[in-house]
């Protein structure tokens, strides 16, 4: 829990050794952190329609209802988003805009590319990449059924946190020559599930139950999504990093969210 939230408990020293051990279960924070959000969606979508429907009827005698519904959904949607980032925090963002930085510079050797995704700067790049996630997240929330929301918000953290796990399943760390300590963090991850195809298998039984329990087919489809982002990711790391590191996980877990919501909006 703390190391993919904001919430504070408890930690120690070994906080990082047994978040990498227990990564298997990543898919249940996922879950609890789309419960959480899909409520918060839920009960934000229901306030801001009566409070705009009673502005519309009050002010506009009723007549504009499909616009400040459409305002009231965006609001809705922007503010879900808001919440995610308070829940999570910045640091798979962070990840996000990092792996754009070093896009940016695909020509660049190794070195450099660590270098500028860990300056205290953001390119080009990085910028458009973090905007672009983001923009279609909250688009595909805003284009999300309200009765369907939570349902669908919770099979998208789970799918998101079953793309980081599959990147540590078949994922490589990077060449030890070019990192410091600050890239110990992914590598940590990797060792413990690295090619471990029991725990793999928990994790995905895991995500496969309450997705199909929640959404059917539509959450068998948003797992599967998770797994081919998580194997993409891979190869991104690959071509980028010479392997996969704590900001490949990062991007995975935005990139995978915004795929998995748009796999279910295709179903639903």
């Amino acid at each position: 829990m703390a190391f993919l939230t904001s919430i504070p408990v408890r930690m120690d020293e070994s906080f990082l050794d047994i978040s990498s051990r227990y990564m298997f279960l990543f898919p249940v924070i996922g879950a609890i952190i789309g419960i959480l959000a899909g409520i918060y969606a839920l009960f934000t979508s229901n306030v801001l329609f009566m409070l705009f429907g009673a502005i519309n009827s009050i002010v506009f005698s009723g007549v504009h209802e499909v616009f400040f519904n459409i305002v009231a959904k965006g609001f809705a949607a922007i503010m879900t988003i808001a919440f995610l980032l308070v829940v999570i925090g910045l640091q798979h963002t962070d990840g996000l805009v990092d792996v754009g930085n070093a896009l940016g510079i695909r020509k660049a050797s190794l070195k450099e590319k660590v270098d500028i995704a860990h300056e205290w700067t953001v390119t080009r790049t990085g910028a458009v990449l973090a905007i672009l996630v983001s923009f279609f997240t909250f688009f595909l929330i805003f284009l999300t059924k309200t009765d369907v929301l939570i349902q669908v918000i919770i099979i998208a953290e789970v799918s998101a946190k079953l793309a980081m796990v599959t990147t540590g399943w078949q994922g490589t760390s990077p060449p030890s020559r070019f990192y410091e300590n600050r890239w110990e963090k992914g590598r940590t991850f990797i060792d413990s599930i690295k090619n471990k195809h029991g725990l793999y298998a928990i994790s995905l039984t895991i995500s496969l139950i309450v997705s199909i329990v929640l959404l059917g087919f539509s959450g068998l489809f948003a797992v599967v999504s998770g797994m081919l982002v998580g194997g993409f990711m891979i190869f991104v790391g690959n071509q980028v990093f010479e392997g996969v590191n704590g900001d490949i996980f990062g991007a995975t877990n935005e990139i995978a969210r915004m795929v998995a919501l748009f796999a279910m909006m295709v179903i639903i």
